[in-house]
């Protein structure tokens, strides 16, 4: 075993398909306001989503208010309709909440890691009842020895003070604990900003136009078990 014991994982996209829960979750709310979700609206939305979340990891908005302007101000501009943004994204989450598909690998490395004596977290900004329900049904909560979610803990990654939290919690040194994820400005930049090594998940081959330089970077999940 590498000198790494605590490994930190992100959910969404690295380790649960959230492209497959996103596409299930816009389909069913189109259908509820009586619109069609073409590839173009969606590939909007998802830029408008992207977008509201990297202000809200910046710290440019607060959860309530993104929770509140979100799909407000969405459908707002994009789709002349005014709606509630709270019962909105209430209603989307449960949508949301009802995929639980893995991402290729999943269960192959997390079995590895605990057979191995490797000590497994989630590090995640996803909202908790959300993220619950869907390890829940995915039966991966035996894997984990401890799950954080930034709605509960009152910071986000990339914030240090998310990680160092963690760190506290887990009873874990830095030069022993290694953050795993997809997002080079949340899971990257954080472990960064914790003084943490980092393995970017980047099964697309994206190309890394920032200054960001992970410790190491895998394709494939399945990449973990030769590395650690």
């Amino acid at each position: 075993m590498t000198a790494y014991q605590n490994i930190l994982f992100d959910l969404d996209d690295t380790l649960l398909d959230y492209g497959a829960a996103e596409e299930h979750a816009l389909q069913q709310l189109f259908q509820d306001f009586n619109l069609m979700l073409t590839p173009a609206v969606k590939r909007t939305f998802q830029e408008y989503n992207v977008g509201m979340w990297q202000r809200y990891e910046r710290g440019e908005l607060s959860w309530d208010q993104l929770m509140d302007h979100l799909f407000a101000d969405y459908f707002k501009v994009y789709h002349k309709l005014s709606v509630s943004g709270r019962q909105t994204i209430k209603t989307y989450l449960t949508y949301l909440s009802d995929n639980h598909q893995l991402i290729p690998g999943t269960r192959t490395v997390l079995n590895y890691l605990k057979q191995n004596n490797y000590r497994v977290y989630a590090v995640t900004n996803g909202q908790k009842i959300v993220q619950d329900k869907r390890l829940k049904e995915s039966k991966l909560l035996q894997f984990f020895d401890g799950i954080f979610i930034s709605q509960i803990i009152g910071f986000q990654k990339p914030d240090k003070k998310m990680f160092d939290y963690v760190l506290t919690k887990i009873n874990g040194q830095r030069a022993n604990t290694i953050m795993v994820g997809d997002s080079l400005s949340s899971d990257i930049q954080g472990g960064f900003n914790a003084h943490l090594d980092t393995i970017w998940f980047n099964p697309h081959s994206i190309h890394n136009s920032t200054r960001l330089k992970p410790t190491f970077e895998i394709h494939r999940l399945t990449e973990l078990k030769s590395l650690l």
